[in-house]
C-alpha cells in the first residue's frame, strides 16, 4: 500500500488538517494510502519509507532525497489546494 507522510512542526494540529483533506481527496480518487502524521524532528532519513511527504515546514535536504516532498501550505490557505492535491495524487500513480 503506498504511504503518505504528513510533516509539521508538532505533528498534531497543522498535520491533522492535512491528513483530512489528503484522505478525502485519495478516497475520491480511488487511491488507497496509508496517512501517518510525523514533526520534522521525528524523520530518520533511514527510515524513510513513504512514497511522498507532504510538509508545512521545511524538510532537511537528506530526508528530501528519500521521497518526494509536496508543499502542505496551499492545503491550510486554501490558494492552490486543488493543485497539490493533485501533485499528491500524481507521485503516488507513479509509484508501483
Amino acid at each position: 500500500m503506498k504511504k503518505v507522510y504528513l510533516v509539521c512542526g508538532t505533528g498534531i494540529a497543522t498535520s491533522s488538517i492535512l491528513r483530512v483533506k489528503i484522505e478525502e481527496y485519495l478516497y475520491d480518487h480511488n487511491m488507497q494510502a496509508t496517512v501517518q502524521q510525523l514533526r520534522v524532528a521525528e524523520l530518520n532519513p533511514g527510515l524513510i519509507d513513504a512514497d511522498v511527504i507532504v510538509s508545512t515546514t521545511a524538510i532537511p535536504p537528506e530526508i528530501q532525497e528519500k521521497a518526494p516532498v509536496v508543499d502542505g501550505i496551499p492545503l491550510i490557505t486554501g490558494i492552490g489546494e486543488q493543485e497539490a492535491l493533485q501533485k499528491v495524487l500524481e507521485i503516488l500513480k507513479a509509484k508501483t
